[in-house]
């Protein structure tokens, strides 16, 4: 599964999208991604811009969106994988205390013949 492929310059302009709008969009990618825990990436957002020019804030407002959209969708694998992680742990010590399985791996390659003759 792939997470964090978002959409491109390419799709923007092929939508008709104005560079205006694009600048806006990658702006408010990043600062949805930080508002949701993303520690590297940042807030940006041309406050003066934003008020004055409709295409960037169309873009910014989009932008943010998809990044939060991004960065929960990479949470939730996230969580999901140390989960499956977690588990497969927790069975691998459960395996090595089982009574039956120290008991069998006590006993491999033991000459069961030999302790037959204990039996006397």
């Amino acid at each position: 599964m792939l997470v964090g492929c978002g959409t491109t310059d390419g799709a923007l302009q092929e939508q008709g999208r104005s560079q205006a709008f694009i600048t806006g969009f990658h702006d408010g990618r990043h600062s949805g991604m930080q508002e949701q825990g993303k520690d590297y990436e940042t807030y940006i957002k041309g406050h003066e811009r934003f008020e004055t020019d409709a295409e960037y804030e169309a873009g910014w407002l989009a932008g943010e969106a998809e990044g939060i959209k991004l960065q929960q969708q990479a949470v939730a694998v996230g969580s999901a994988a140390a989960g499956a992680y977690g588990a497969n742990s927790i069975k691998k010590e459960m395996d090595k205390n089982d009574p039956d399985k120290i008991a069998k791996d006590a006993v491999k390659g033991v000459d069961a013949d030999a302790l037959k003759s204990l039996e006397n």
